[in-house]
């Protein structure tokens, strides 16, 4: 009788835990834009606090799913690519969701890459946005199994003279508590 009452009693115990385990394992679109604004735009706000983050409303192409597997010290199978303009798909972001960014409409961005000899475009964007990049950012991209979510931002503002280390990629894990930074 001792015998039944412990394993009652334990069973008790052990049933009243909570196993609703989170699972780390899907990717839904509350992840996406909890990732976006706050481990990304964090992470961006320590390059320049000062600066106002410009998002354009097009988003770039998903990064390749190969970008999702982490070796041992560093990220693998990570191919030089010159890329000289930002490759935009058609999706736009819901840009209700993302917290702390002026938005720039993509069609304003792309009139300062359009000839325009009446308009010193060089002094106009650095009237209107004080000289700052825009940022075109990726929907993040996911591994389940690796539980690594890849967020590409190719950075850019017109007439520059040098073009190296615009395009930048961000890796995040998955974990039970949330996201944290890997690079």
């Amino acid at each position: 009788m001792k015998k039944l009452t412990v394993i009652f009693v334990l069973l008790l115990l052990f049933s009243c835990k909570d196993n609703k385990r989170k699972n780390i394992s899907k990717f839904s679109e509350e992840d996406a834009y909890e990732l976006i604004n706050t481990y990304f735009l964090e992470q961006l706000n320590q390059y320049d606090s000062h600066s106002i983050i410009y998002l354009n409303n097009r988003i770039l192409k998903k990064p390749e799913y190969q970008h999702t597997y982490f070796g041992t010290d560093s990220i693998v199978n990570m191919p030089f690519r010159k890329i000289s303009i930002p490759v935009f798909s058609k999706e736009y972001w819901k840009i209700n969701n993302i917290k702390n960014i002026r938005v720039i409409d993509c069609k304003e961005f792309d009139s300062f890459f359009r000839e325009n000899d009446s308009i010193d475009l060089e002094k106009l964007w650095s009237t209107k946005f004080n000289n700052e990049y825009i940022h075109n950012v990726s929907y993040p991209i996911y591994n389940p199994k690796t539980k690594i979510a890849v967020i590409e931002d190719y950075h850019y503002k017109p007439f520059l003279y040098c073009g190296t280390g615009l395009d930048n990629f961000y890796y995040y894990r998955k974990t039970l508590n949330g996201w944290e930074r890997i690079k």
